[in-house]
């Protein structure tokens, strides 16, 4: 059944507790707002907000007389739908507010905030007005707080940063190493974990399928929730110890029964998986993977998910009123399983993360898609003005500078609105869009196309060589192997000077157009190359061959132009100098970094080249593994000193920068001169510095939203979007100088460097 018809985005529907009501957002009066909505469609539907900005995460009181809202000004509101009144529950001036929930008996709200340490915490309100109190006491990031049905306890995700969930960041709280955690809101009699003491009730499994049920939980009233405040932080207890850590969950009735989405390795991917297990981290199943089983996919991540890779591609997880039945959304579907959420359901007996084979037990059941057919019909000129208006607001309300740069917004919006109607494909929508959002003339924005515009693209595969004409031989000759590559095994035989003779049997000359030969329309995956040492078929050879993609290819010239420029310095420096690069801002760089300042302690100088970086967000640990000096030395006997700490490097250093260096490729040069580290050599970064994230328009399309500043910490407080950090020493390469292979910029590092040391 349609409940709603009309051109605008109605999102984020949500029932009401008793099954009456709808909530949901919408934007048809031109902003977003909420509105109720009979869920049987019968009857008017009732905008209940009147308040300029983004609304999101709805959450009904228990007995559906209050609706709560989070909106993009880190505030929460209740509404109460018998007096309609709106008045605001918490706000925070230090981050969002994230992940409202009413405890059973409609008297608290437990939501996360991020405090002054740009952690987030788990608040309690009382709904009736009074002073908010924190129950979680950690540094690390605590969200998704929910309430098990007899209100005795309080569950929460804690994303710790020592196993890469990255707790602090205000906006960040969880993802990789999130596990989950209960707090006993009331005073315990027994020792939870103690499974001997036939008194202690939270510690007795129950019967599989009967007895304890949910079914059984849920026809018991509602308990009133007593929280004793004294011994809260005692009484938080870790649940989980996922590998993968846990990307989302749900108590089930029982007050006893948790279940949740985790990863698990599939070959070379990560593929979501559900589990149930007790809050005392025991009778641990194995419910259902992506796909069916442990080879299967992800698909699509929804609003708020993320791809099959870390658990997005399962989300929305419901229950059945029984406990009986899992229902969630997988990709573009629905989908099903029995499971027994009311009592334990016969796993490995012992602690999560204890024993292996906790893990691997088996739920027994199959999961099936429901099926359904729901006809939209889509009017393309009113969708493509919905979006227009859409991606302008989200712009408004996410631009991390409230003055847009001192350009109008709304007058963005009346300049660039009239020629929506004239439009022809989203496409042509994606350049207005774009025509509108670079008025700002900010870095880090942009619309696009959503998933699905390259769908069954024809791609090219390559060989992992290096081919140049030969046109008195009539071939194709080997000019380079690149180490690593496809190529470059015991088996191929190949070498530089060798010639391609043959590729699938078809014979290559000079001139010929091969690539054709190594498209993706091709029916076997590997290729059959035909190589000889000289320019004809008398003596040749076959080896089957796996091509890389072309992204493969340009991480292969990547590593191979890194051999390059460390073999320069090298030379250069007569062996004094080190060099290393860091290729992106993320976590394989930042390891490899790590990696590769311990190798370099023997050098007296190091150069850092982050050229060609486009950003990310390790400037922070780099920095900290930068700025430690040496305070000791350990003098093994019969063996070289060493000083410490171990992981530091405490010579000279010189970072290398360009134009193409930026986001964090810029704020780790700047802060290598404001802590005093060393020089910089090379042109100004490319001033594109701002905190980025994206937000989805109603058909999939994208649009960037920057909502963090970032600003040097001098007197002025410099922003850094469009400043372009100065080098120390000015040097540019020339366009002839990149075609010569002289680096100009390097060899300007490693003279500065050895001027340093005295050489």
């Amino acid at each position: 059944m349609q409940i709603t018809d009309n051109p605008a985005r109605d999102r984020e529907p949500t029932y009401s507790p008793d099954g009456k009501q709808i909530a949901f957002t919408s934007d048809r009066s031109g902003r977003e707002e909420i509105y109720i909505v009979a869920s049987d469609g019968v009857g008017d539907v009732t905008k209940v907000t009147d308040q300029d900005s983004i609304k999101d995460t709805l959450s009904w009181s228990p007995d559906s007389k209050l609706l709560a809202f989070e909106t993009t000004e880190d505030k929460l509101y209740v509404y109460d739908t018998a007096s309609k009144q709106t008045r605001m529950a918490a706000s925070s001036s230090k981050g969002d507010i994230s992940g409202a929930v009413w405890s059973p008996d409609g008297k608290w709200i437990a939501y996360s905030k991020t405090d002054a340490s740009r952690s987030s915490n788990i608040y309690l309100a009382p709904v009736e007005g009074g002073q908010e109190r924190v129950v979680t006491f950690d540094s690390d990031g605590s969200r998704q707080p929910r309430f098990s049905a007899d209100s005795k306890k309080l569950y929460f995700r804690r994303a710790s940063s020592a196993n890469g969930g990255g707790g602090r960041g205000g906006r960040g709280g969880g993802g990789g190493g999130a596990q989950i955690y209960v707090i006993a809101l009331e005073k315990q009699d027994h020792d939870p974990e103690d499974t001997g003491d036939p008194d202690n009730e939270d510690a007795t499994p129950a019967p599989a399928g009967r007895g304890r049920g949910a079914n059984a939980a849920a026809n018991q009233p509602v308990k009133e929730a007593v929280i004793d405040w004294d011994g809260l932080k005692r009484r938080t207890r870790e649940i989980t110890r996922m590998p993968s850590g846990v990307q989302s969950y749900l108590p089930a009735a029982d007050s006893r029964t948790l279940i949740f989405v985790t990863s698990e390795g599939a070959g070379l991917r990560q593929v979501p998986v559900i589990y149930s297990i007790g809050d005392d981290g025991r009778r641990q199943v194995r419910v259902a993977a992506a796909g069916g089983d442990a080879a299967g996919g992800g698909g699509r991540g929804g609003r708020g998910g993320g791809g099959g890779g870390g658990g997005g591609g399962i989300r929305n997880l419901n229950l059945t009123r029984d406990g009986r039945t899992l229902f969630y959304e997988e990709g573009g579907g629905v989908y099903s399983i029995a499971v027994n959420a009311g009592g334990g359901g016969g796993g490995a007996a012992g602690r999560a993360g204890d024993n292996a084979a906790a893990g691997n037990a088996g739920g027994g059941a199959a999961r099936r898609q429901v099926t359904f057919t729901a006809k939209v019909r889509v009017a393309k000129q009113a969708e493509w003005a919905e979006m227009f208006d859409d991606a302008w607001r989200t712009m408004k309300f996410h631009f991390y500078d409230p003055n847009m740069h001192g350009y109008s917004w709304d007058g963005a919006r009346s300049k660039y609105q009239p020629l929506v109607e004239f439009v022809a494909d989203k496409y042509e929508l994606m350049n207005i869009i774009n025509e509108m959002i670079g008025e700002i003339n900010a870095s880090h924005t942009g619309a696009a196309v959503g998933p699905g515009a390259r769908e069954n693209a024809v791609t090219t595969s390559h060989l992992g060589i290096e081919l140049q004409s030969d046109e008195s031989a009539g071939r194709y000759k080997v000019s380079y192997v690149y180490e690593d590559g496809p190529c470059d095994k015991d088996w191929v035989k190949v070498k530089t000077g060798d010639y391609l003779i043959a590729i699938d049997g078809t014979p290559v000359l000079a001139g010929t157009n091969y690539w054709k030969l190594l498209s993706s329309e091709r029916l076997n995956r590997r290729v059959l190359v035909t190589f000889n040492s000289k320019p004809s078929e008398d003596g040749a050879w076959k080896s089957r061959i796996d091509p890389i993609t072309m992204a493969e290819y340009s991480q292969l010239r990547y590593e191979r132009w890194v051999k390059d420029r460390r073999a320069d310095v090298d030379r250069l420096s007569g062996g004094k100098v080190g060099y290393l690069h860091i290729q992106a801002m993320d976590q394989p760089s930042l390891v490899k970094f790590e990696k590769e300042i311990h190798e370099n302690r023997d050098k007296k100088a190091l150069v850092i080249d982050q050229r060609w970086n486009g950003g990310g967000n390790i400037e922070q640990e780099l920095l900290a593994i930068l700025v430690q000096k040496e305070y000791e030395i350990w003098r093994p006997r019969g063996s070289d000193e060493d000083g410490r700490p171990f992981a530091g490097y405490f010579g000279p250093k010189v970072v290398l920068q360009n134009w193409r260096s930026a986001s964090n490729a810029e704020m780790f040069p700047a802060g290598f001169m404001a802590l005093g580290l060393g020089k910089t050599v090379g042109t100004p970064t490319m001033g594109a510095v701002i905190g980025t994230g994206s937000y989805s328009l109603i058909d999939g399309s994208t649009v960037r939203t920057p909502q963090v500043g970032v600003y040097l910490a001098d007197s002025k407080h410099t922003n850094m979007e469009n400043y372009g950090v100065q080098p120390t020493i000015r040097v540019e390469n020339s366009p002839e100088d990149n075609l010569n292979g002289k680096d100009r910029q390097l060899e300007a590092a490693v003279a500065e460097l050895l001027k340093e040391i005295g050489q």
